[in-house]
């Protein structure tokens, strides 16, 4: 992976991967050559060459390369997304993209040839204008603009409005990202969505793929490999630092989730290389 830019990740590969477990940020993800597999939760999207994943909120998931070889390598650029940019480009539109009521964190589409362009040319900038200061900042605004006129937009507005549904669960992810370890507290997260607790499980499963606790779960499980990683912990003081009462249940839920058991993690950061 290169990142010639701070939010701009270009990758290659000559082969096939494993799921890679990950916390996604707000961004637009383009396939330029390959195939790639998203799953969070319950939710498996595939795209593939001139296709785009946009990820309008902060959630765990896991991405896999699917299709690569020498003769044929795979070839995807990230570009983080400034939701307050963002809000800036809607506000100059007239009229404005309708944002969906229910937005999945998660879309794939279709991205048309300017869209595409664009992104080449951001690519192209980053390894010109190494600070960012010149040439990119108006390249990001061009791809805000496209991503809100073109078939991107109602999910790309959904992140931009500040009101909107994605937003108040985007708000409801910082709280458990902040606050993973502590018990979950659904009724205080749907009171501070402006939510019922009914609507705020529906809305909540629709932009992430997962209920409030499954993402609780996979934020402490991400963790807990970063620190066994690490070696900061071993397997038991990493349970415990992320908020596990029982360590029974911490592996099991380790096991299940990376397909490798936690003193499988700490295992690998040892025999590692310093």
């Amino acid at each position: 992976m290169l990142s010639p830019l701070p939010g701009l990740i270009v990758s290659t590969t000559t082969r096939a991967r494993m799921p890679s477990h990950a916390l996604y940020r707000p961004a637009l993800g383009v396939v330029v050559q390959g195939a790639k597999q998203v799953l969070a939760g319950r939710r498996i999207l595939d795209y593939r060459a001139g296709q785009g994943l946009v990820t309008g909120l902060a959630m765990p998931a896991s991405g896999r390369v699917l299709t690569a070889s020498r003769a044929r390598p795979f070839m995807g650029v990230s570009i983080e997304l400034d939701t307050s940019l963002l809000q800036q480009v809607l506000a100059g539109l007239d009229p404005a993209p309708s944002p969906l009521v229910a937005a999945a964190g998660l879309s794939v589409h279709t991205l048309p040839p300017p869209l595409l362009d664009c992104v080449a040319r951001i690519v192209e900038a980053a390894q010109i204008d190494a600070t960012g200061g010149v040439l990119v900042p108006t390249l990001l605004r061009e791809l805000g603009y496209g991503l809100l006129t073109g078939p991107t937009g109602p999910d790309v507005a959904a992140m931009a409005r500040p009101e909107g549904t994605l937003q108040r669960i985007a708000d409801a992810v910082v709280h458990l990202r902040r606050h993973f370890r502590q018990p979950l507290q659904v009724d205080a997260l749907a009171a501070a969505s402006h939510m019922s607790v009914s609507l705020f499980y529906r809305r909540f499963r629709a932009a992430t793929g997962m209920s409030p606790l499954q993402f609780q779960k996979q934020l402490r499980l991400l963790e807990a490999r970063r620190l066994l990683e690490t070696r900061s912990v071993n397997v038991t003081a990493a349970a415990l630092a992320v908020g596990y009462e029982s360590l029974s249940q911490f592996s099991r839920e380790y096991q299940r989730s990376f397909g490798h058991s936690a003193r499988h993690s700490l295992q690998g950061s040892a025999s590692a290389p310093d």
